[in-house]
């Protein structure tokens, strides 16, 4: 017989809160936020928010409410309830380690002998690898010492003028650390990464930060948006009847998906930059007040663990 432990409590606490967080996100997706267009902080933030959301609430509210108000007493049998959300959790886990590595082989194959440089190039004040690809390859590839790589064949077909505005978003993109982003959002132990809205986001995700990206290269400059998109509509064309085999890797390729939407966006007026609603103050004084609001409610939160440990039982 399973007895309970601190440490099963708090990962079945962990699994049944990010499911309804999981949940809560996936209906949230299908009902509105797919219809709707969403910044890329928005997104990033809906994706994450299952694993963040259940962490902070197991390590803020029911280890502080289990520590303080559960009694001295024997250790007592796990319920199955308990048991099966604690699996569940450490599945999670695995599945996000298992999804990491085959993010890191994918990344280090694109970065051995086949994506070898074979000349660089300095462009929008960074160093370029140029490397011979088959396909018109740009991207920033890694995400603690990330490098920008782009095909021979994506310089050859581009002016200087549009390979120094393809590198400068790929620069963007390394300023903002949009594949530290992305590698979150692939290590997040949740439920949403089983479900098709957990994919659905992590791919509007991407579609968001390139649209991002586009618009910290160009700026307002009308022409440096004409000529960025005159080289996206190059890549779409050079990439037309070649299938990519490395969208494991951790990079934010230029390609020919969703290339009619951003040479739309750069080719239409210049947007007002829309407020940012989600800070780093407002989500800390958010979880404050939620600690703060729970501290009376503690007894309440060890009443309810103590069902889910007896449940079943």
């Amino acid at each position: 017989m399973i007895t309970v432990s601190l440490s099963l409590v708090l990962a079945a606490v962990y699994a049944l809160t990010c499911m309804l967080f999981s949940l809560g996100v996936a209906v949230s997706w299908h009902a509105w936020v797919q219809y709707r267009r969403a910044s890329a902080r928005e997104l990033l933030s809906l994706r994450l928010a299952p694993a963040v959301g259940a962490a902070f609430l197991t390590l803020a509210v029911a280890l502080p409410a289990f520590l303080m108000h559960e009694p001295d007493h024997e250790s007592e049998p796990a319920g199955p309830l308990l048991v099966a959300l604690a699996v569940l959790a450490f599945a999670a886990a695995g599945h996000c380690i298992v999804r990491g590595w085959r993010v890191w082989a994918a990344t280090r194959a694109l970065l051995r002998p086949f994506g070898r440089a074979t000349g660089s190039h300095a462009g929008a004040g960074t160093t370029v690898d140029i490397v011979d690809l088959p396909e018109p390859f740009a991207a920033v590839v890694g995400a603690w010492r990330p490098r920008i790589l782009a095909a021979a064949c994506l310089r050859a077909a581009c002016s200087d003028e549009e390979f120094r505005l393809v590198i400068a978003h790929e620069a963007a993109h390394g300023s903002a650390h949009d594949n530290r982003k992305l590698l979150l959002q692939i290590l997040s132990p949740d439920a949403l990464a089983w479900m098709p809205a957990g994919a659905a986001l992590t791919e509007r995700w991407r579609a968001a930060a390139e649209l991002d990206a586009d618009a910290r290269a160009s700026g307002g400059d009308p022409r440096k948006r004409l000529a960025l998109a005159s080289a996206l509509l190059k890549v779409a064309r050079l990439s037309m009847g070649i299938t990519r085999a490395r969208s494991l890797a951790l990079s934010l390729p230029v390609a020919a998906d969703g290339v009619a939407e951003r040479v739309r966006v750069l080719l239409a007026p210049m947007p007002a930059a829309a407020p940012i609603r989600l800070t780093p103050k407002r989500m800390a004084a958010v979880g404050l007040s939620i600690v703060v609001v729970s501290l009376p409610l503690y007894g309440l939160v060890q009443a309810a663990i103590e069902l889910l440990v007896r449940f079943g039982r």
